[in-house]
């Protein structure tokens, strides 16, 4: 006979609603899997960008009035050029086309022009009679029409009145900070220095402080230090001289040294950006960064990153905004360079000659050059990351200032002319830190906890208590960090041998009165079981009120008064106020929920048959509980485990607001950290969209992104072998 028509019906619905509940579970698998994806590649589009080569493209040339060139440059937009020219003419031009925009004839007789550092607008001209004047120029963008027009201007910001310089300079250097100039001159082995202060834009300059010295070298090239603090004087056998200048009237020589070895000869020096450090070139090919370190016996000059170029540098052309330099060899070749990375960013033959004027432009995206008199030629550099290498985010680096390398993350300062700091591996070291502590706080007890609830607790107390748990898992975590780092972390700063003693006494407690129940009458102990937790509550409250009572006898008896002293002068462990003890007991609580319940489930879930088995065949309640009921929970216990630490490596607003956000490299739980979450959270929304900074955000954000995944595929391997081991019990 044939099925029934009823049942017929019922089979072909429960089919299609089959095929259709396969459809959408497979479609919500799919589109997971597609969301990660996207997410994913967006990361990798948008990190990099960093990683890609620099380059250098032969640019435009234009053709302009025969003059002997002295300094050239460009506008910040690149849309303009600008030439200095002995006769004293300045002039402009479009970048694209040679038109000439203005002229300006200062009626002088220029013999040396240079940037003032470190403007990139303002320039000192030196004429035939020793004179020097400053002049500025200005670019005023208009628009006419919806077009863009820029006009080119030129004036005098402070006078148009020349300075008197010394006659025969040999070499000088101008550096100009906030309101105070410095012009440091040579005539053979006499240094000129002349201090301006109150330097204000249409006001005159008042009379200098002047000074003269005499030098044991004869210097060939003059760098004045970061902030006028001193003064490099570099002869051309690589004899160097540095002399301290905060006051002229007491000026200190600070270092006296070699640069380059006995076998070897000075080709060029160049000063990076900043000042701190000199780029040195020998006849070898080499290129080495010397820097000034300051210690308790004083200062010293340290050769710290060295270069290796096929052809020895014969000029070397720093960029205004940056740490990076270019050089240019004898046969043309242009390389481009950034110390901090250690990279050779791109190099290529042109026609250019070391002796040439040529200049950086303020962006860093074209060398300008005057090879002749009657052209004027620009360089394309492609070099928009030239501080990121695979060695500055994770290894250590030697930095300016340092005295030796180091670990660091310092995204910006005060000032333009610091060096970035952009390692990730202090990052990734303070959120493993995090999470470290958080776990270490909240496995045992939600492990435990979840053990007590699921075997032993009474099903009354169970269905509150486990609720209870649940629902903390709701509360935000920017209350439990607002809590932390305002409220608990004080009390941890102010009762540190309490919260210590707490570790000790809670335990010794708990077991006290556990050995005391254990010698009760069975017929009175039995009629509490299953509600030993809420039994237990008062020995925990009264445990920690001890512990707070006697917290400052203990202080006296093992810590001599002071806990912290005692930390920092004894064992060394300094201490902050938010710390990793506040991250590890808050983000603790904020894991427990998570893990208790995942675990407690995977418990409560082990199949009635094999408890009562294990019991009817002899085993004791613990017996069974470690050899049956864990073993058989085990891939959810291990799952909770990871879940919890998943959710311990990506916790923002905790780590955020109860540790120093410190990058810091110790397992000091005294000190805090950094976090990669916390880091992105506080540092994304003020950097510039595309730039190093914003685009190493991202990267941080990848590297949690596969750190998160690698826990993850780690945790299902395990799990899905522990399930392979013990489903069968």
């Amino acid at each position: 006979m044939g099925e029934p028509l009823g049942l017929g019906r019922l089979s072909a619905r429960r089919h299609w609603f089959n095929q259709i509940t396969r459809w959408i579970v497979g479609f919500g698998g799919a589109a997971v899997i597609g969301a990660i994806t996207l997410i994913f590649a967006y990361l990798l589009w948008v990190v990099g960008p960093i990683f890609l080569p620099g380059s250098i493209a032969a640019g435009s040339e234009i053709n302009v009035v025969e003059r002997q060139p002295l300094l050239v440059d460009v506008s910040e937009n690149g849309d303009i050029h600008l030439r200095i020219s002995s006769p004293g003419i300045v002039e402009f031009y479009d970048a694209d086309s040679g038109t000439p925009i203005a002229a300006y004839d200062l009626g002088l007789n220029i013999k040396h022009a240079q940037r003032v550092y470190p403007t990139a607008d303002l320039y000192a001209l030196v004429d035939d009679q020793a004179r020097l004047t400053l002049v500025r120029t200005q670019y005023l963008v208009d628009f006419v029409d919806g077009i863009r027009q820029i006009t080119p201007r030129l004036d005098f910001p402070y006078t148009n009145a020349p300075l008197s310089m010394p006659s025969g300079i040999t070499a000088k250097d101008i550096h100009l900070n906030d309101a105070e100039l410095v012009i440091a001159s040579a005539v053979g082995p006499q240094l000129t220095l002349s201090r301006f202060r109150g330097v204000e834009d249409g006001l005159p300059l008042t009379a200098p402080k002047q000074v003269t010295i005499a030098l044991p070298i004869t210097p060939k090239f003059i760098f004045l230090g970061p902030r006028n603090q001193w003064v490099y004087l570099i002869s051309a056998t690589g004899e160097m001289d540095v002399l301290g200048i905060r006051s002229l009237s007491n000026v200190q020589r600070l270092v006296r040294g070699q640069l380059i070895g006995p076998a070897e000869k000075l080709t060029s020096v160049g000063a990076i950006l900043g000042r701190y450090s000199l780029m040195v070139a020998n006849d070898q090919g080499a290129l080495t960064q010397w820097g000034m370190l300051k210690s308790p016996d004083g200062y010293n000059m340290k050769a710290f990153r060295q270069f290796q170029l096929d052809q020895p540098a014969l000029r070397i052309i720093p960029e205004p905004r940056r740490k990076g330099f270019a050089t240019i060899a004898e046969d043309g070749t242009l390389t481009l360079l950034y110390p901090t990375s250690g990279r050779i960013i791109a190099d290529a033959k042109t026609q250019l000659s070391p002796d040439i004027p040529a200049a950086i432009s303020p962006r860093s995206n074209a060398l300008i050059a005057a090879p002749s008199g009657s052209q004027i030629t620009t360089q394309i550099l492609t070099n928009k990351h030239p501080e990121i290498s695979l060695s500055t985010l994770w290894a250590k680096i030697w930095y300016e200032g340092y005295e030796a390398p180091i670990f660091s993350w310092q995204s910006s300062a005060a000032d333009n002319d610091f060096e970035p700091k952009f390692s990730l591996t202090p990052l990734a070291f303070g959120t493993l830190k995090a999470a470290f502590y958080a776990l270490l706080f909240a496995v045992p007890i939600a492990i435990m906890g979840a053990v007590y609830t699921a075997y032993f607790m009474a099903p009354k107390m169970r269905a509150w208590v486990k609720p209870g748990i649940e629902i903390m898992a709701a509360l935000p975590t920017v209350i439990l960090g607002f809590i932390g780092g305002l409220w608990l972390a004080p009390i941890i700063e102010a009762n540190l041998s309490s919260v210590l003693s707490i570790f000790i006494l809670l335990p010794a407690g708990l077991i006290v009165f556990a050995l005391a129940w254990s010698q009760l009458p069975e017929k009175i102990s039995k009629r509490f079981y299953g509600w030993y937790g809420l039994l237990v509550t008062p020995i925990i409250i009264f445990t920690v009120a001890l512990a707070f009572a006697n917290g400052p006898a203990m202080e006296n008896q093992f810590f001599a008064g002071d806990a912290r002293a005692f930390f920092r002068d004894v064992m060394g462990l300094s201490y902050d106020q938010r710390n990793a003890l506040v991250v590890g007991i808050v983000m603790g609580l904020a894991v427990i929920p998570t893990i208790f319940s995942i675990a407690e489930d995977a418990i409560y879930g082990v199949p009635t048959h094999l408890v009562n088995g294990s019991l009817a065949l002899g085993a004791t309640s613990w017996q069974t509980l470690v050899r049956v009921v864990l073993l058989t929970a085990s891939p959810g216990i291990f799952s909770a485990i990871m879940i919890g630490m998943g959710r311990a490596v990506g916790e923002t607003m905790i780590v955020l607001m109860a540790t120093g956000n410190t990058p810091l490299m110790n397992f000091n739980i005294f000190e805090g950290m950094r976090t990669f979450a916390a880091n992105i959270a506080v540092e994304l929304p003020e950097s510039e969209v595309d730039s190093s900074h914003y685009r190493i955000l991202f990267l941080a954000a990848l590297v949690l992104f596969a750190l998160t995944f690698l826990f993850n595929t780690f945790a299902e391997i395990v799990r899905q072998r522990l399930r392979n081991r013990y489903g069968s019990l």
